[in-house]
């Protein structure tokens, strides 16, 4: 689990021989997932969808789209969950007169991160299908929300149920045709009140039919923006939706089930977020870095028109088409640039400290372009404050710098914990590489205990920048 896995004592020697330096390993700088969508158009006016649609109709033309496929390498691969390169998720790219050209062109190292979403309601052929399967795509997400008719019609807005019944029997059987290098499959359907009588049957005919990859369920995303308050009234209660997960559980299927009730929702109403005031300095980085930390931060959009935004990039921007490989890298440089600068404490009092003796151990040591990231946990006594965490560099030659923590708990090392009768304390940070002048630094953590004194446990590895 570790890179080493040995107690650190407090440092007594400048000792540099080959086992006391630790070099991180190099790891490339990647947007966790781009969203980009070749057109802001649907076929269908599903009532519980977050998009408007109020916007004019864009579709991306080929001349943008070719320069949008530069972002590709910059993306890491498909985990799920905010992960990969969406193709096009919030709209349906069927309906893109260039859909199916636009996937041919889509690279081989798109195989592993590419993905997009279809409600299968325009009219298709063997070949349109055989087309969408054999590009470079990792996976294709089915919208699918109901068998019956009339229902399909209410809760879509749509009339053509029999286009979509039949895109579905011809996906079975080119699947089958096929059958090799397919992408992998997955179903999603919305739980309403509207349809929560089909849910177990949808699953069942699912896996009966193709070879998914998952079947995820999920309620409908409570947006201020959209039909916000059709889908509260789609919430169903925690006793039924308690029921439903039983019974999908009992189906010993891969599901993906993501499912709020009323009082969820109620609950949350409740929640009152923290006021930053009465906040202390730790409290105050805490909250940046879970910003910073979390898989949206590193999410970007490219809307259809050419346009991208990120979490720095507030409003959309055109996309400098001259040399658009450029332009994703800079923007990756930034967003990781911004990690490094909520972690950086530009001062610290450090002049009494209290020596302490404590396990420290390194689960991640790594470095990019922009920053070193330390990762770790340490288990040390319980009279410290494990929340209250900084970590400091000194150069032989006195360049100084301290580093907020991102603190953690770690259940994952409980059975350490008892064994020790300590703290599990995890930590993070990031090492801003521009503020380093020297190549080898000491590495201390100071934390605090309940009094307020800081306790400095320190490392006889060099960490070598």
């Amino acid at each position: 689990m570790s890179i080493f896995n040995k107690k650190l004592f407090n440092l007594k020697k400048k000792d540099t021989s080959p086992n006391k330096i630790l070099i991180p390993q190099k790891e490339e700088m990647l947007f966790n997932g781009v969203n980009m969508d070749i057109n802001n158009k649907c076929n269908q006016r599903c009532r519980f969808c977050f998009n408007s649609f109020n916007e004019d109709s864009v579709n991306m033309d080929l001349e943008t789209y070719s320069h949008m496929l530069e972002v590709i390498p910059f993306v890491k691969n498909y985990e799920g969950g905010g992960y990969g390169f969406y193709f096009s998720c919030s709209y349906e790219p069927t309906v893109h007169p260039q859909f199916l050209e636009y996937l041919e062109m889509l690279p081989p190292e798109a195989k592993n991160k590419c993905f997009f979403t279809t409600n299968l309601l325009k009219p298709m052929d063997e070949n349109f299908i055989e087309s969408m399967l054999t590009a470079n795509i990792f996976l294709i997400n089915i919208s699918i929300e109901t068998f019956n008719p009339k229902r399909f019609e209410y809760i879509t807005q749509s009339k053509q149920f029999d286009h979509f019944k039949n895109n579905l029997s011809l996906l079975e059987k080119v699947i089958n045709n096929i059958n090799t290098n397919l992408p992998q499959i997955r179903f999603i359907t919305i739980l309403l009140n509207e349809n929560k009588d089909e849910i177990i049957d949808l699953i069942k005919y699912g896996y009966a039919h193709f070879p998914l990859e998952s079947y995820e369920i999920r309620t409908p995303y409570i947006s201020i923006y959209n039909n916000m308050e059709w889908n509260k009234k789609q919430l169903l209660q925690k006793n039924e939706a308690d029921e439903i997960i039983t019974k999908i559980k009992d189906l010993n299927c891969h599901t993906d089930v993501n499912i709020e009730s009323i009082e969820n929702l109620k609950d949350l109403d409740k929640e009152n977020s923290s006021n930053i005031e009465d906040m202390d300095i730790y409290e105050k980085v805490q909250e940046k870095f879970n910003e910073v930390e979390d898989v949206g931060y590193l999410f970007s959009r490219i809307n259809p028109d050419g346009t991208y935004f990120d979490k720095l990039t507030i409003n959309p921007e055109p996309i400098d088409l001259n040399d658009s490989t450029k332009y994703f890298r800079d923007k990756l440089i930034k967003l990781y640039a911004h990690k490094a600068e909520v972690a950086y404490c530009s001062s610290y009092n450090d002049n009494e400290v209290i020596n302490g003796d404590a396990e420290i151990f390194i689960d991640k040591l790594s470095e990019n372009d922009v920053f070193i990231e330390l990762t770790g946990w340490c288990c040390p006594d319980r009279k410290i404050n494990t929340d209250k965490l900084i970590i400091k560099l000194s150069g032989k030659e006195d360049d100084i710098h301290y580093f907020y923590t991102s603190t953690k708990k770690r259940f994952d090392v409980d059975e350490y914990k008892q064994k020790e009768k300590g703290w599990c304390a995890g930590f993070s940070t990031y090492i801003g590489k521009s503020n380093l002048k020297e190549k080898e630094y000491f590495v201390n953590f100071l934390f605090k205990d309940y009094s307020g004194k800081t306790i400095c446990y320190s490392m006889e590895h060099i960490l070598l920048i």
